[in-house]
């Protein structure tokens, strides 16, 4: 399936493109703030994040990865991305996302969450997702708390590189 676009009261959720990478990269791919606790590394120049955009792009009819840009109704911008993919060895779905520091605390990434939950909830006839943060990434804590995940226990991630390790809380939602 073609990833679609949603919507929500102040957010346009759309398939990014490579037409997108300036923008991102000097948006959030490029600052440490935001990728401190992510799986990716900090991009060091544009073409780490055209090398992303280029997977993001091929994948765009791939089943099991569902990923968007997260566009500001309001003023067109693009802050942010997230989706869903599916975790074969969790028999789910998991839950990820980031957006560019300047919009932290508004309520967006619960705002574009809800959407891709319920996206893979009436569309993709989920029923169980998986979410983690970072024990210091208190915001996102935030987030999966108000999405409805509940705490399941405590793990750790790398880094794709493998030069970055964080000890994790993990969450489950289960729909019944």
């Amino acid at each position: 399936m073609k990833i679609p676009i949603l919507e929500s009261k102040r957010i346009i959720l759309r398939p990014l493109t490579i037409d997108d990478a300036e923008n991102i990269y000097r948006s959030w791919t490029s600052d440490p703030e935001v990728s401190k606790f992510m799986m990716w590394d900090t991009h060091e120049s544009i073409d780490d994040t055209v090398e992303w955009l280029k997977v993001e792009v091929e994948n765009i009819h791939k089943e099991g990865l569902y990923n968007w840009g997260f566009v500001l109704k309001e003023t067109g911008e693009l802050f942010g991305s997230g989706g869903v993919h599916y975790k074969e060895q969790l028999n789910c779905y998991e839950l990820g996302y980031n957006i560019m520091k300047k919009y932290w605390g508004q309520g967006l990434t619960t705002e574009a969450g809800k959407v891709i939950l319920d996206f893979a909830i009436d569309i993709l006839g989920e029923k169980k997702f998986f979410c983690r943060h970072a024990v210091d990434n208190i915001g996102s804590k935030k987030v999966m708390e108000k999405l409805g995940f509940q705490y399941y226990g405590d793990s750790s991630y790398n880094s794709f590189s493998g030069e970055k390790q964080f000890l994790s809380k993990d969450y489950y939602l289960n729909i019944n």
